[in-house]
């Protein structure tokens, strides 16, 4: 594990590499900032922002990416889509929802933000896994060793690493 993502920062992680960095307290009020800016940009839609991913999981080690999940009807999504692009995030298309992303320095990614319609599925399994690994420290645990061993296997192979923590959430999930 990383104390600290590429330089002083406390997000970044050079596009398609793999590190975990320990929990860094100034991660939620990241994502505060984060979503003031947004909703600047949107201030007449109706949007929720929820933070999501290993950032927002106190004491879980995480690749420092925060990670957004913004809840919108889907006849806003095109408007959501340009402010966005405008606010410097790139589009990448569906993926986990409408996926946009924020780079620094041109190759080092510190957002990811999942533009989903309410009550998608798939928002549904993010909080709901993000709300059981913050009430279950044992979970929380296993899921550390989890990630930090999968790191170790996959020795940067961003790819394989997130389908091989499937199986895992799938459990935590009951499903």
């Amino acid at each position: 594990m990383s104390a600290s993502p590429e330089g002083s920062h406390p997000l970044g992680l050079k596009q398609g590499a793999l590190l975990l960095s320990e929990y860094d307290r100034s991660w939620p009020a990241l994502f505060e900032t984060e979503c003031a800016g947004i909703k600047a940009a949107l201030p007449d839609l109706t949007m929720k922002l929820h933070h999501i991913g290993s950032t927002a999981v106190a004491g879980l080690a995480a690749k420092p990416i925060l990670d957004i999940a913004m809840v919108a009807p889907v006849g806003q999504h095109d408007d959501i889509a340009t402010a966005l692009t405008g606010l410097g995030y790139i589009d990448r298309g569906m993926r986990s929802g409408w996926l946009f992303i924020r780079l620094r320095d041109h190759d080092i990614r510190t957002h990811n933000l999942h533009l989903f319609d309410t009550g998608d599925p798939e928002l549904v399994r993010h909080l709901t896994f993000r709300d059981r690994l913050r009430e279950n420290p044992a979970l929380r645990a296993n899921y550390k060793q989890l990630k930090a061993d999968l790191v170790r296997r996959y020795q940067g192979n961003r790819a394989a690493y997130a389908p091989a923590k499937s199986e895992f959430i799938a459990s935590a999930l009951g499903g």
